[in-house]
């Protein structure tokens, strides 16, 4: 097998490889990235048995064949290599030469007929999305993702398509976030749910940055697959049914105030300097016409910030922890913010002005 490729078609592609083969693997091919020369194209496919990765470059094989090689040394060897470099990738026995110019570097191999790939189901679900929309709603989603709860479906982001909607919804368990988009359902799909995990999602965020395209997603009872131009994505859905979502969101909150989004996240920049580690709470007061953020740490150091707001109902005190807040603040594009509530032992709803989603529900804390 002999490829010859330029520089800076495979790096960006080698880059996503590395991130999903394993550094320490249990099994060896598992950090090894499957290069497949074929006579118009050249295939690359990386997986962790979690998560897989497949890309095609149009570019002719010297020499048709395969091989698997070391993803991340290939990566970094390629990295290394000044621009503009040739590269040419050799497989020869049971070692790959790697050459550009003066350089030449010897990997080792394993046999490629050994590579695993990812067990993809049928589709029950199958439709179209824009890329950066898909990424906006995943970004939202994931702010509020668990991380290394014992409630394993909660690491990781609800996908659930129903009337050409697709909706992204996770939940830690003290705070909420949703966004829907727009999705193309081919075929008759009344409810499609699934639980996409973490490091998929990281992946998914990683692809999509650089992709401006559509993106066609086909989903399956046990597994995901996204397309975009010549790369898949694919993995393994996380096997459990996700909570009831929507009884966290509540309904009955009529007191209504609007921020303005980028005083609200000064005001919490500055009051997070003498907010306690242990305890990151800050205090909220709501009146008609101003906000006022408390916050107080262990060396009894304290911070009071008050800045303009609309409010619609009594004053009202409420804490919540500054980080969930901080949060909100990244997730909105709009300047001006919706908080709903009911009173100060609830949760507050935050959405755009006149937009139902992204929607981001933070429940108060107890001081």
């Amino acid at each position: 097998m002999k490829i010859t490729i330029d520089r800076e078609k495979i790096l960006p592609m080698l880059g996503n490889m590395a991130n999903i083969t394993d550094r320490r693997p249990i099994q060896p091919i598992l950090g090894n990235v499957l290069i497949q020369a074929e006579k118009e194209q050249c295939k690359f496919v990386a997986t962790d048995l979690e998560v897989q990765l497949s890309a095609s470059i149009g570019n002719p094989a010297d020499q048709e064949g395969q091989c698997t090689v070391p993803g991340r040394k290939l990566f970094d060897i390629c990295r290394a290599l000044p621009e503009g470099s040739q590269i040419q990738i050799h497989k020869d026995g049971e070692k790959v030469t790697v050459r550009a110019g003066n350089a030449r570097f010897t990997l080792h191999t394993l046999p490629a007929e050994t590579f695993p790939y990812l067990s993809i189901s049928k589709p029950a679900c199958s439709g179209s999305c824009l890329a950066p929309a898909l990424r906006s709603a995943l970004n939202t989603a994931a702010t509020a993702m668990a991380q290394n709860d014992a409630r394993f479906f909660l690491n990781g982001i609800l996908l659930e398509i129903q009337d050409n909607l697709l909706r992204c919804v996770s939940t830690d368990g003290h705070r909420l976030a949703m966004m829907e988009i727009p999705f193309d359902v081919l075929g008759d799909t009344p409810l499609y749910q699934g639980i996409l995990p973490r490091k998929a999602v990281i992946e998914l965020l990683r692809l999509l940055a650089s992709n401006n395209g559509e993106a066609t997603l086909m989903l399956a009872e046990t597994s995901f697959v996204l397309e975009q131009d010549d790369l898949q994505f694919s993995c393994k859905l996380i096997d459990a049914k996700y909570p009831e979502y929507r009884r966290v969101i509540p309904e009955n909150h009529p007191h209504l105030a609007e921020v303005d989004r980028q005083e609200l996240k000064n005001a919490l920049q500055q009051v997070s300097i003498l907010t306690a580690d242990k305890n990151p709470a800050t205090r909220m007061t709501l009146k008609p016409e101003q906000m006022i953020l408390r916050a107080h740490n262990e060396e009894q150091e304290d911070a009071e910030i008050g800045f303009p707001i609309n409010f619609s109902g009594p004053t009202m005190e409420i804490a919540f922890n500054i980080h969930y807040l901080l949060d909100t603040t990244q997730i909105f594009a709009e300047e001006t913010l919706t908080m709903r509530l009911r009173d100060g032992g609830s949760s507050a709803v935050f959405t755009s002005a006149g937009q139902d989603t992204p929607l981001y529900v933070v429940m108060p804390m107890r001081i």
